[in-house]
């Protein structure tokens, strides 16, 4: 099984493995993809990793220039596993360091801008007119149930099940954050996600989204963030979908 790892970071990245099987950080180049050191996984599988840097732009173009890469060096992959922090919306709901599935990804700023909130389904032009679930405008479903053979029981045990929002400017107001939490009604905010999961959709590739939450979405007190241990939780994940 060849499958891609994608994170915006290279921090991110180094979070999924253990010290010893990390790979050597200087090595890492954004939007380059390189197979991960030998040892870790099981010979079964051929593992690249790849860096999109942060926003939705950077990993629209990463994405796809690894695919094309690795498409045109003979490698067919089975799978996309994109992971990495995310803030929640409401922590009540989706506490601090909780593993996020994604279920579907969402773009709020394409479609009509009426001046007071952006209506995709009002904007005559889809994105991808034939997508495989119907025409793409600012959403688009990841399928979680398929996503490494994960069985209801396994997911209701590991992860939550969320909807993310994918934007290029983090809310920093509470009104922003409002704004699309009334609108969409998202549980997690991100920087990478739709971008990731619509090249894989164009190209056929199952893509899977694991988040870690390592703030609240929004101004927050010190006591709503917690990224190293965000990042401490990344380090379960290859476990829980049964990769090692």
């Amino acid at each position: 099984m060849a499958l891609l790892l994608v994170t915006a970071t290279a921090e991110e990245l180094l979070a999924l493995f253990p010290e010893k099987y990390r790979p050597a950080a200087e090595t890492l180049k954004e939007q380059v993809p390189q197979p991960v050191p030998r040892g870790f996984f099981p010979d079964k599988y051929q593992v690249f990793s790849c860096l999109t840097g942060t926003g939705p732009v950077n990993a629209a173009l990463a994405t796809g220039l690894a695919l094309g890469f690795l498409s045109s060096n003979g490698i067919q992959l089975e799978q996309v596993l994109l992971t990495g922090l995310a803030g929640a919306y409401d922590l009540a709901r989706i506490p601090l360091c909780s593993l996020c599935l994604v279920r579907e990804e969402i773009w709020p700023e394409y479609g009509l801008n009426d001046g007071n909130a952006v209506i995709a389904q009002a904007f005559k032009w889809p994105q991808w007119k034939t997508g495989p679930y119907g025409p793409v405008f600012d959403r688009i479903p990841l399928d979680c149930a398929q996503s490494f053979a994960l069985t209801p029981k396994v997911i209701d045990k590991n992860f939550l099940l969320c909807s993310s929002l994918t934007v290029a400017g983090v809310s920093a107001s509470f009104e922003r954050a409002r704004t699309l939490w009334d609108r969409y009604h998202a549980d997690l905010e991100n920087m990478e996600g739709f971008s990731v999961a619509y090249a894989c959709a164009r190209l056929g590739i199952a893509c899977t989204e694991i988040r870690c939450v390592s703030n609240k979405t929004g101004p927050r007190r010190p006591e709503e963030k917690d990224f190293s241990g965000a990042l401490g939780r990344l380090e379960e994940v290859f476990s829980l979908l049964h990769l090692v």
